[in-house]
């Protein structure tokens, strides 16, 4: 399965999770769901639109106090497969990762920084943070970056460009584990990945928030 197909595949989840108005965390979730998935199932092209509507369906039921129901999730798909293909698949989604996958995400940890942080008040830091941390979602490349060096990426990020200061501070270092110098190969990367992301999948994000 080609980076590309993953990719159009978390592009659809994040329209479908902005059209359902679901939690933040929940499409973390859903996104990790898969990625963990794959790591140790191999399927088709033709399989990734059913493994992404499971692993919402999964990750609603455990994030959303109200979440989706199975039809209206199939709806959303045109019903391109039934519910018993669902419910087939997610019973070997959550044996295969024996109900282990709700690991702290980037947005987990982005939510924490935001609180420990001198800019605890500055909404605008954390939601372009928010923003950046979504754009990976799309690339599979920045798997090999653990999810607080990610969310501290964002969050460096953002700081930088919205109100021009440097937030990860002595304190922040302190307090997370983490040094800058340690994170410059996830800044870089994540800076590099979303000047070239699809600029029609940012104006998707730009209308969400």
């Amino acid at each position: 399965m080609k980076d590309t197909s993953r990719g159009f595949l978390v592009e659809w989840i994040i329209d479908v999770h902005r059209k359902f108005r679901l939690m933040p965390e929940t499409l973390f979730v859903t996104i990790s769901i898969i990625d963990r998935y794959l790591q140790r199932v191999q399927i088709k092209k033709a399989q990734l639109h059913l493994l992404g509507v499971t692993a919402l369906l999964i990750a609603t039921k455990y994030e959303e106090i109200y979440p989706p129901e199975l039809k209206d999730l199939l709806q959303v798909s045109e019903n391109k497969f039934s519910r018993e293909e669902v419910l087939k698949l997610e019973n070997h989604i959550l044996s295969t990762l024996e109900f282990n996958f709700f690991a702290p995400t980037s947005y987990r940890f982005l939510e924490r920084f935001k609180k420990i942080s001198n800019t605890a008040s500055d909404e605008q830091i954390f939601f372009f943070a928010q923003y950046l941390i979504e754009i990976a979602l799309l690339d599979a490349f920045l798997l090999k970056h653990k999810q607080s060096e990610i969310a501290a990426a964002a969050f460096i990020l953002s700081a930088r460009s919205i109100k021009k200061i440097n937030a990860w501070n002595t304190e922040m270092e302190r307090c997370t584990g983490l040094k800058e110098k340690d994170l410059r190969a996830a800044i870089e990367d994540l800076k590099q990945f979303a000047l070239e992301v699809n600029p029609k999948f940012l104006s998707t994000l730009k209308y969400k928030f």
